[in-house]
């Protein structure tokens, strides 16, 4: 189907998980040592956060993949989502280590998810 959103990588909205697809793509792309995605999840009701989250009225969910996967060119990265209904979710991708890389600042896009 569709992607949910597009930007550097296009961003699938699965039941329990992101997809991050880039087509073509080359290992740099989900380097670890370049880069981190992040997905952040928004509730529909701020009581599902852990309570050291409530006051931010969000959770961040995954800093850090561990590589992607390889196929046909292609690259995917798949992050999972939390268990209790959420509003909308935040992901992208980082330099990392923090400071900018030069040439490319990163991405990121906002997907409304009543799920």
């Amino acid at each position: 189907g569709e992607p949910a959103a597009r930007s550097r990588f296009d961003v699938y909205l699965g039941d329990r998980a992101l997809f991050h697809v880039r087509d073509p793509c080359v290992r740099e792309d989900v380097d670890v040592v370049g880069w981190v995605f992040f997905v952040k999840g928004i509730p529909e009701d701020s009581k599902d956060l852990p309570i050291r989250f409530r006051r931010y009225g969000l959770r961040h969910l995954r800093a850090l993949v561990q590589g992607g996967v390889w196929f046909e060119g292609k690259c995917m990265v798949i992050l999972p989502l939390p268990g209790y209904p959420i509003s909308a979710i935040r992901t992208g991708q980082r330099p990392h280590p923090h400071p900018r890389r030069e040439g490319h600042s990163g991405w990121k896009v906002e997907i409304p998810a009543s799920r």
